[in-house]
């Protein structure tokens, strides 16, 4: 099972992602300079004082949860193929609109709150995810591909 590049790859993504979970993946700075707020999956929270503003952060939350676990499965699906096939291209896809759903929250804090904003490099870690998750299926394919090859030969 380790043994195996993909599961080096699935294993790496999996880090990548539970990072998402401990640091935020923008920073905002109100109108005035004393209201600095990050926005994570928690929701968005202000750093000077500590409180968490009234934002809705529960459809992200489950689709990072989602997103985090697909490749911890599929680790462990290393003996059917096709399924951590199919899984890995669903985790592919959920990575990709992950990556939207963090820009839409992102624009949709930066209007609300009319300031300005920076991204951290914690925004990009699911499209390196997504990247790490497609040289996996590449791998599974060869596997699976050598699999059949050898079924033919008997």
């Amino acid at each position: 099972m380790i043994q195996r590049i993909q599961t080096v790859f699935l294993m790496i993504a999996f880090i990548i992602l539970t990072f998402l979970f401990w640091f935020p993946f923008a920073e905002i700075v109100g109108t005035s300079e004393q209201h600095i707020f990050e926005l994570g999956f928690a929701g968005l929270k202000n750093i000077n004082e500590g409180q968490k503003i009234a934002f809705d952060s529960l459809p992200l939350s489950i689709l990072m949860l989602v997103c985090t676990a697909l490749p911890f499965i599929t680790i462990f699906l290393y003996r059917k193929r096709m399924i951590q096939i199919r899984l890995s291209i669903i985790n592919i896809v959920l990575l990709l609109g992950l990556q939207g759903v963090f820009y839409f929250y992102y624009s949709a804090a930066l209007k609300a709150l009319s300031g300005n904003g920076t991204m951290k490099i914690i925004f990009v870690f699911p499209l390196v995810a997504a990247i790490l998750t497609f040289l996996a299926l590449r791998a599974i394919a060869r596997d699976e591909a050598l699999v059949r090859s050898l079924d033919r030969l008997r």
